[in-house]
């Protein structure tokens, strides 16, 4: 994937090495000599006239980058293009999104400045799908890439995909790199750390990653928020043991929090939920794990030597809690709790505030599964008050609504991930489907996980107000805005 990243980036002007415009790729290409090729695209030729009219000093821009595809997915092709304006004197491109309008109008869904570091080249683009995807260089050895679709009005951030190498200090030398895959649709997040000489991986981690908003918050439509997984990619046990997905799998997972707490709610497929049963062990059950190692990298536990040592043993931050399903709908009263160091006094205390309810589902009298929900103090993980507050943001922005965001707030919500706390997370679902053989479990969890290896667990993001996991960039906002303004508002 790292060869291909670049390889893009090289052919947004490699494509535009048309016969007898070598001596134009310099400054780019001037709009107006992709006509013909446009053309073949867009056949409507006062469709592509407009483009004078949406693009801003359009005798001064030149191309360097073009990307053709159906990203509004109705089946129309529609336009992104990087252009870098002559007169401009600044190391950025701006890129456009256009829709195809049946064929005969641009509508301009996005324009938006992009900085490079030494040649408009390093912005690339390419479409793929009903995805269009920008590729940007922001230092020697960093690249990333951002893929957006157009739904419903609004341009959406479907994922994100980075790399990058680090010079390691020590008696000998090394370098490693560092990529980072996250899907903003489906929560699911991929990591590899390799070797910066060889590119050889030398950790991989899958997990999916959990933005916990503030408690009763509307999440806009496009944003990041709950997870699903009826596949097999985390059974990390007794995979023989399940039939199907109706069998287990994980049919919701949200988180949300307010001042004291971390709320979970999680909706588990199972068509036989074992309960009762005297040994812990013999139940169907849930057990949440986390990790509040909170500075730097939580995989790795040093780089000294010149290499990385990764965090792969129990240490005090890491805390569990298990519910074992009760026989009837209600408060759960079964728990589990272990701990990487012993509970200080005010833990003790923190645990009693800890409640589950577990409600059974059915359909026609047959069971289908069952919904648990459960509050975690802050207190209990070792945390004196909720880590999010030292992140909120002091500035007022006029246009996002803090307490209800069914109003799309401004793209520059979107989370600097690494500015935000974080913590290690993974949900873990034990399946019993006979009793009397407990020890064929199957096991589900929200991560390539593994008991008693931190490294192995997801992610949980305290989003503040005015945060959220992904990007929208609401396509009417303006003109609702000047409608607003217009009538008083």
């Amino acid at each position: 994937m790292r060869r291909k990243l670049l390889l893009l980036a090289f052919l947004s002007l490699a494509s535009f090495a048309l016969p007898h415009t070598q001596g134009l790729l310099a400054q780019g290409m001037p709009i107006d000599s992709l006509m013909p090729r446009l053309f073949g695209q867009f056949p409507n030729k006062a469709q592509l006239l407009e483009l004078r009219n949406d693009i801003p000093n359009y005798d001064n821009q030149r191309v360097w980058g073009l990307a053709i595809g159906d990203f509004s997915n109705d089946a129309l092709p529609d336009l992104a293009i990087s252009l870098y304006d002559i007169k401009g004197g600044k190391n950025q491109v701006t890129v456009y999104f256009f829709q195809n309008i049946i064929g005969e109008h641009f509508q301009k869904m996005l324009e938006r400045i992009v900085p490079y570091v030494a040649s408009p080249i390093e912005v690339g683009l390419v479409t793929e799908g009903s995805v269009v995807t920008i590729v940007q260089k922001s230092a020697d050895q960093h690249w990333f890439q951002q893929g957006y679709s157009l739904e419903d009005g609004d341009v959406v951030l479907v994922d994100h995909f980075e790399t990058e190498k680090e010079d390691i200090a020590g008696t000998k030398p090394r370098s490693i790199g560092h990529e980072v895959y996250r899907n903003y649709e489906s929560l699911l997040t991929r990591e590899t750390y390799f070797t910066g000489k060889t590119d050889e991986p030398i950790f991989n981690s899958k997990y999916y990653t959990f933005p916990s908003y503030r408690r009763l918050k509307n999440v806009y439509p496009g944003y990041g928020y709950g997870m699903i997984d009826t596949t097999q990619s985390f059974i990390t046990e007794g995979l023989g043991f399940r039939s199907n997905s109706a069998d287990l799998a994980i049919g919701q997972a949200v988180t949300s929090y307010d001042d004291d707490y971390i709320y979970f709610s999680i909706s588990v497929r199972d068509d036989n939920i074992v309960t009762n049963m005297p040994k812990d062990e013999a139940n169907d059950r849930v057990s949440l794990w986390f990790d509040t190692h909170m500075k730097g990298d939580r995989h790795i536990l040093s780089k000294q030597g010149g290499f990385p040592t990764f965090r792969t043993l129990i240490d005090s931050t890491i805390y569990n809690v298990t519910f074992i399903l009760p026989s009837a709908p209600g408060k759960v009263t079964r728990m589990l709790y272990s701990s990487g160091a012993p509970l200080s006094p005010s833990q003790e205390e923190a645990m009693k505030s800890l409640k589950a309810m577990y409600t059974p589902d059915s359909t026609d009298a047959s069971q289908t599964g069952y919904t648990l929900r459960v509050r975690i103090p802050f207190a209990f993980l070792g945390f004196e008050t909720n880590p999010v507050h030292t992140y909120e943001r002091t500035g007022a922005d006029p246009f996002v609504n803090e307490t209800d965001t069914t109003v799309a707030p401004k793209t520059a919500a979107l989370s600097n991930l690494e500015e935000l706390p974080s913590i290690g997370f993974t949900a873990v679902v034990y399946d019993i489907d006979d009793a009397s053989r407990p020890e064929e479990v199957t096991v589900q969890a929200t991560s390539n996980f593994k008991p008693g290896d931190p490294s192995t667990m997801g992610t949980l993001i305290l989003e503040p107000s005015t945060k959220f996991y992904g990007e929208v960039s609401p396509t009417y906002e303006a003109t609702v805005k000047q409608g607003l303004t217009g009538a008083g508002f």
